[in-house]
């Protein structure tokens, strides 16, 4: 088992394709698939500070219009890795298979298409990537060997059998872009973009009639399974966590969010969200996230001792470990 975490310092001062073989009646990849050498993006200031053990990478506003990627440990390191101009919302990060790079994919809005950033966690410093097929780039990551993947789905080429574009992978080497044969996006890293093999999803309906849901009813007497909602629960190493749903299939619970103390129905300690919050949860061995859109909190699930805040945190998740995997390069 792993380490428990240490004091949460930290985190209270912080403000927290399947293939893609081109047929011959296919148009060809646009005749500007190289990029330009990348131009150096603002980094991080400060020299880079190395955190080892259980973190969280989480997203800061930094008004007015830039926003900061961040790591933060639970010994009482913080990592500011990369401001980039644009709303956090629209961000999208992975990392790479070693965990020493990460990339920043910025969504399109109004105008202004998507834009990329590679960052060097060692150094401290990232660079804008130009990126293959501009306005059409749905996603980021890197292969095994720690070169940008990029794929797009430009309007135009074929489409499923649902009418989608068919998505096109490209490599970025050198000077340029190339298109790939084939991806497993199961070597493409982690990413933001993509489920999270640590979410716990809470997709138990608690049953009409149960003690859990007599309970629930004692707790929180304004909150009552029918037409506009309903209580679902998450199995954890510590019993059950119950959340609201609002509308059945609604992939986020919101709150209230409760588990047992004794024979006793309560809010986690120290919570503290809106009362209309909605939130994701991870689960890391016995340490469980609440990361909803302005924060985060940490709890020991076993002992529902609370570990954590962050407040203004955005996107917040757990640091994804490194992988280690046999794949090889990308064809």
């Amino acid at each position: 088992m792993a380490r428990r975490p240490g004091p949460p310092s930290l985190l209270c001062a912080a403000l927290l394709l399947g293939a893609c073989r081109p047929r011959p009646a296919e148009p060809p990849p646009p005749a500007a698939v190289a990029a330009p050498a990348p131009t150096p993006a603002p980094a991080a200031s400060g020299a880079p500070v190395r955190i080892t053990g259980l973190s969280l990478s989480l997203l800061e506003p930094v008004p007015p219009e830039h926003c900061r990627w961040v790591r933060l440990g639970l010994e009482g390191a913080r990592a500011e890795l990369f401001t980039f101009e644009g709303a956090c919302e629209r961000a999208q990060l992975s990392w790479s298979h070693d965990g020493g790079k990460g990339a920043v994919l910025l969504a399109s809005h109004v105008e202004a298409p998507e834009r990329a950033w590679v960052v060097d966690f060692a150094s401290g410093q990232g660079v804008e990537l130009a990126l293959p097929w501009l306005g059409h780039t749905t996603d980021l990551g890197f292969d095994p060997e720690g070169h940008p993947v990029a794929l797009v789905s430009p309007e135009g080429l074929p489409t499923t059998a649902e009418g989608r574009p068919v998505a096109r992978a490209f490599l970025h080497e050198g000077d340029g872009w190339r298109l790939l044969e084939t991806l497993e996006l199961a070597s493409f890293g982690p990413s933001t973009s993509r489920d999270d093999p640590e979410a716990l999803r809470a997709t138990v309906t608690v049953e009409r009639g149960s003690d859990d849901l007599a309970a629930l009813g004692n707790a929180f007497p304004h909150k009552r399974s029918g037409g506009d909602g309903e209580w679902v629960l998450a199995r954890t190493p510590g019993g059950p966590l119950f959340s609201w749903r609002a509308r059945a299939g609604q992939p986020d619970s919101c709150m209230p969010l409760s588990w047992y103390e004794g024979s006793r129905i309560t809010e986690p300690e120290r919570l503290a969200l809106p009362a209309e919050a909605c939130f994701q949860l991870y689960l890391r061995e016995d340490v469980l996230l609440v990361s909803s859109e302005e924060a985060a909190r940490l709890y020991d699930v076993k002992r529902h001792k609370w570990l954590a805040s962050a407040d203004k945190a955005l996107a917040a998740r757990f640091w994804p470990p490194v992988l280690v995997t046999a794949a090889s390069p990308l064809p």
